[in-house]
């Protein structure tokens, strides 16, 4: 017997799980849509988490406590979506961990 949902079937006749979800097992590339990244974003204001930032504003940062933008890395491409909050510290830019969106 099929399980179905909505019209679809989910559990076949075997019992084999089917996927039904777009995009299931979704891209590990770097810098692709709905794959994340530490990201600084270069003003000295307090982010909001769910806010979103172009990724011409954004740099690749470092996971060691610095604040500081990495020199030399470039931005990455989209749109980007805050996934916590980040603000100033010390007069230095804001970086959180961003979900590229689009």
């Amino acid at each position: 017997m099929a399980i179905k949902v909505n019209g679809t079937t989910v559990i076949d006749d075997s019992r084999n799980l089917v996927n039904i979800v777009s995009g299931a097992g979704s891209s590990t590339t770097l810098g692709d849509v709905g794959t994340y990244g530490l990201l600084t974003y270069n003003d000295q204001t307090t982010m909001t988490a769910g806010s979103t930032k172009a990724g011409s504003l954004l740099k690749y940062n470092r996971a060691n406590g610095s604040y500081n933008t990495v020199s030399g890395t470039t931005s990455p491409a989209g749109t980007w979506r805050i996934m916590g909050y980040g603000g100033p510290n010390d007069n230095s830019d804001s970086t959180s961990v961003f979900v590229r969106i689009s």
